[in-house]
């Protein structure tokens, strides 16, 4: 006798044409293993290459787009100052020698992220269940459950963005 949305039980499964639907998700587990599916990897720290290859938009990948979409913008910002800085000493020492400076720090930049992303995305995650839980808390568990984002669409639609944004960017100055 509890409430039903679209003809289904909330608690149990059971339907008014008298099936019973399965709810494909561990009683077990907690919201956050619920929500997010890679949470062994990430508690742990392991399989890091995504995070580093990515970067900042790691978090575009994991649905957090205006958050990635942030944070990407500043990381270039300060990778092309650093660059431009450290292209001063091309004059002095030769190009290569600036080149060399400018990747010594972005691989120590992608390395520090990789481990700091994860962390960061299990933070935004425990309040986005936390969200879910106000808006519906008869079936929230549900709804973590069956949780999906289209990561590699958001990325392409980040780098897209960046993409009409230089092109604006160029227009505006040359054209």
């Amino acid at each position: 006798m509890s409430k039903m949305i679209d003809g289904v039980c909330i608690k149990c499964g059971y339907m008014k044409s008298g099936g019973k639907v399965q709810i494909n998700y561990d009683e077990k587990k907690s919201d956050l293993e619920l929500f997010e599916k890679d949470y062994d990897k990430m508690i742990h720290n392991k399989g890091l290459l995504k995070p580093f290859l990515l970067g900042s938009l790691y978090l575009t990948y994991k649905g957090y787009f205006l958050i990635g979409f942030i944070l990407n913008t500043i990381e270039w910002v300060i990778s092309f100052n650093l660059f431009n800085f450290f292209g001063m000493f091309a004059y002095l020492y030769g190009f290569a020698f600036s080149l060399v400076f400018w990747i010594v720090y972005f691989l120590i930049m992608r390395f520090i992220l990789s481990g700091f992303l994860y962390t960061f995305v299990l933070y935004l995650d425990k309040k986005r269940i936390l969200k879910i839980k106000k808006e519906s808390p008869e079936n929230y568990r549900y709804i973590l459950a069956n949780h999906k984002v289209d990561g590699a669409f958001l990325v392409f639609l980040n780098i897209l963005i960046y993409i009409l944004l230089f092109v604006i960017c160029f227009v505006l100055r040359y054209g």
